[in-house]
């Protein structure tokens, strides 16, 4: 996959590393001004990609016959700058296959680049980033009932945070009950959703599966059969969503909620299920197409266009206080059923 992130974060957080670099170079980007004759050159350079990438076919090819009638038609005559008509891209092709994660962007002008800038490694920019916010763990507690608490906004692509994912594990791997908290989550890593589920089942589980157009090919998400920390397939589990959870945070609650492994309090969440990554469309556009579907083992399908259901439906703001109270009882029953095998 990968879903959003990282190759769709990336996308967009190059564009940001690279923009604060030379502020002059900022101002160019936003004014950019663009052509009848480039607007025909992106419009038909991006019917193309999507129609040799997109995973559904039928899809990319209405996909591709709408922006070209558009730009037939005068649609795009009056619009020169170069964001504005990235957005209205990305407006008409998602009104055609509603999928949020095809995306339109402008990318930094080349000639706006330094010599520094054409040096650096986006990956490696990346990374310092992602290290910087703690590989996206915003805030981990253990909350009155002996309850783990697990704020988290993505799931990092990067081996090197799966360091930190058994540091927080470790820090609650007693607890008794555990919420992670991804309603502000937008994605990520299928090997990472797939690294963190795995703490959490005890038998090898069958997780998620990825179709891909290109070779026609499925790929397998199994959970892992080694793992450095503490297995917890027994401590109840509660995952908190909102309207803004995204992507493989949605597969992360999916995987869970289809094996009856956890209660899923919040919102509907965001509905992206297509994985893919960014295209570059000519020197100052790029695109990014999904290149594929997952497809759960136990649904045959998956999220897309629908969203994650929760178990329990309430106001994202709200989820929270449902939740603790929830798991505060199932920590007591956890507990209670501890103490009785112990005593034999």
């Amino acid at each position: 996959m990968l879903y959003s992130t990282p190759h769709l974060r990336l996308f967009k957080l190059i564009s940001v590393l690279l923009s604060t670099v030379i502020s002059s170079s900022i101002v160019q980007s936003k004014n950019l001004e663009i052509n009848a004759e480039q607007r025909k050159e992106v419009v038909e350079s991006i019917a193309q990609i999507i129609i040799e990438n997109y995973i559904f076919l039928e899809v990319a090819e209405k996909n591709a016959t709408y922006i070209q009638k558009q730009l037939k038609t005068g649609e795009y005559n009056k619009i020169i700058n170069a964001d504005e008509f990235a957005t209205k891209l990305t407006l008409d092709l998602q009104h055609i296959n509603h999928d949020k994660h095809m995306e339109v962007r402008v990318n930094k002008p080349e000639k706006a680049y330094s010599e520094q800038e054409q040096t650096n490694n986006p990956h490696l920019e990346y990374l310092k980033q992602e290290q910087l916010e703690n590989y996206g763990f915003k805030e981990i507690k253990i909350l009155e009932g002996n309850v783990g608490y697990v704020d988290f906004r993505y799931f990092s692509g990067f081996d090197s945070a799966k360091a930190t994912v058994d540091g927080v594990l470790q820090l609650i791997k007693n607890t008794d009950a555990i919420i992670f908290d991804l309603r502000k989550n937008d994605g990520g890593s299928p090997e990472m959703v797939q690294y963190i589920c795995s703490y959490f089942f005890g038998e090898k589980t069958h997780l998620n599966s990825l179709y891909w157009r290109k070779g026609d090919r499925t790929q397998e998400f199994w959970t892992l059969d080694e793992l450095p920390g503490k297995r917890m397939p027994d401590v109840p589990l509660f995952v908190l969503t909102s309207k803004y959870t995204f992507s493989g945070a949605e597969e992360f609650a999916y995987n869970f909620k289809t094996r009856k492994r956890a209660t899923i309090v919040g919102e509907s969440t965001g509905g992206g299920a297509n994985p893919g990554g960014p295209i570059k469309v000519n020197k100052y556009f790029s695109i990014n197409v999904p290149k594929g579907r997952a497809i759960n083992p136990i649904t045959q399908t998956n999220w897309e266009g629908t969203g994650v259901t929760p178990n329990i439906e309430t106001t994202a703001s709200n989820a929270f206080n449902k939740a603790h109270t929830l798991a505060k009882s199932s920590a007591e029953t956890y507990r209670k059923a501890k103490e009785k095998i112990k005593a034999g």
